[in-house]
């Protein structure tokens, strides 16, 4: 499962860090260096929050981080699809990085987005995933 910078940043604030170690014990968890990065920014910079960081670095130890060179070879064409997808039309190729990784591990995004809906992957709200960790037989992405 690849998640993204809003996954990780609600984590750090305790709101989903229990989903994330529930994940963890279930799921391999990938996400990109860029997406921790952003992450890092949102919670240190716009959040004006560093005491949050180390349980950041606490939750990251879980999750395996991706070297942007690993996808880097699919980046222009995630961009695209995220440019052209129905769904989104907000032109945004931001997280591109992410979709791009999503493609190569084979997997599904988990998010709070709604960006990469009609780009060829099934995207995951932390409701929704808990409950399918608890009852596979219902689950079903947003």
């Amino acid at each position: 499962m690849v998640m993204d910078a809003a996954i990780l940043v609600a984590a750090a604030r305790g709101r989903s860090s229990g989903a994330v170690i529930e994940a963890a014990m279930a799921l391999n968890l990938v996400t990109t260096e860029r997406a921790l990065a952003e992450a890092r920014r949102r919670i240190e910079l716009g959040m004006q929050r560093p005491d949050l960081l180390p349980i950041l670095d606490g939750l990251i130890l879980d999750i395996i981080v991706i070297d942007a060179e690993a996808i880097e070879h699919l980046i222009s064409a995630a961009e695209r699809a995220l440019r052209e997808a129905p769904a989104g039309r907000n032109s945004s190729a931001r997280d591109a990085h992410v979709l791009a990784l999503a493609w190569e591990a084979e997997a599904d995004i988990w998010t709070t987005d709604r960006d990469f809906a009609g780009a060829g992957v099934a995207t995951w709200s932390t409701p929704n995933l808990m409950r399918a960790l608890i009852e596979p037989e219902k689950a079903t992405p947003i």
